[in-house]
């Protein structure tokens, strides 16, 4: 049974047959696999930031205001608290907690929220206009991705989170690449943008440690049926039945996005590894302590937010 192979554009093809119950779509043949790579005609880019481990700034510190203490109490608790990343111990340790009993600090009464428009209103209708006319529509794009020895990875993807259209390939790209940013855009030579936000969960299976970790236990290890793709550029093979065009598109231009950004994606991944790698070793020399916690409490005044709520504001 032929599988497909999809990296063209669906509006460009040159021919399509129904081979047993599967499509086959114009490409290139390599061990019984179509294998097609990804458009010429597409134009994909990552908008927004692409993390390359570079730590944040640290936010501004808030300025608290001065506080009367009327009272205090104070007690030590044992704690154990979750990790800063996996393959570290607990968080374990004694802190002081610090409760201060302050008079009101007279704090402003928070900015009600504007009244909603009505969804009728000429107003409303014509900023729901210009909005569609300038940020063309986001479409998510759940997916799933099991990457073998980071050389191929099987894609289970989800338009919008729509299962009926859930396509299912075989990609010569690793996906651990695809990690650091949250979306991007597509266009193609008509000048049609399509924008995605990417939502995916991955995994990684090394074949080798697998395989001989089955073989101390006595068990055969099941090899995946990965087809041959050639690593020229990007291409996957495609083993969904009849999947829908709005699918195949998606897959496409995941491919034609790391043409054009694989090279910095790649270099974002590996500077993300090298800094969590630091990062670990950094924390097992020295182990975190729980922090102490200080809590102001105070009772409020209400008169002023009975009055306000009387008035129609906000409660």
């Amino acid at each position: 049974m032929k599988k497909i192979a999809i990296s063209v554009k669906v509006s460009t093809l040159v021919f399509a047959a129904v081979l047993s119950p599967w499509l086959l779509l114009c490409g290139e043949e390599s061990g019984g696999e179509i294998v097609v790579s990804a458009p010429t005609d597409t134009e994909a880019v990552i908008t927004g930031n692409l993390a390359d481990g570079t730590p944040m700034a640290s936010p501004q510190p808030v300025e608290k205001p001065s506080f009367q203490v009327e009272s205090t109490q104070v007690k030590q608790m044992d704690v154990i608290e979750v990790p800063e990343m996996q393959g570290l111990p607990p968080v374990e340790g004694t802190i002081t907690i610090t409760v201060h009993t302050v008079a009101d600090p007279a704090l402003p009464e928070p900015v009600p929220s504007p009244l909603p428009l009505s969804v009728n209103s000429q107003h409303s209708q014509e900023q729901v206009a210009q909005h569609n006319a300038t940020y063309p529509q986001t479409q998510l794009v759940f997916l799933s991705a099991t990457v073998y020895d980071h050389r191929r990875t099987l894609l289970r993807c989800y338009p919008n989170g729509d299962v009926s259209k859930e396509i299912k390939a075989w990609s010569n790209l690793d996906f651990n690449h695809f990690s650091g940013f949250g979306t991007f855009d597509s266009q193609n030579a008509q000048g049609d943008v399509r924008r995605y936000a990417l939502l995916m969960t991955i995994g990684n299976e090394d074949t080798t440690r697998r395989r001989a970790a089955l073989a101390a236990r006595g068990l055969e290890y099941e090899e995946p049926n990965i087809p041959a793709i050639p690593d020229a550029t990007p291409a996957c093979v495609i083993l969904t039945e009849n999947p829908t065009p709005e699918a195949l598109t998606l897959v496409e231009d995941l491919h034609a996005l790391y043409r054009s950004e694989g090279v910095r994606m790649a270099d974002a991944y590996a500077a993300r590894t090298r800094a969590n790698e630091e990062r670990k070793a950094y924390l097992l020399a020295n182990p975190p302590q729980p922090k102490d916690a200080t809590i102001h409490f105070w009772k409020r005044d209400n008169t002023g937010i009975q009055a306000n709520s009387a008035e129609g504001g906000q409660p």
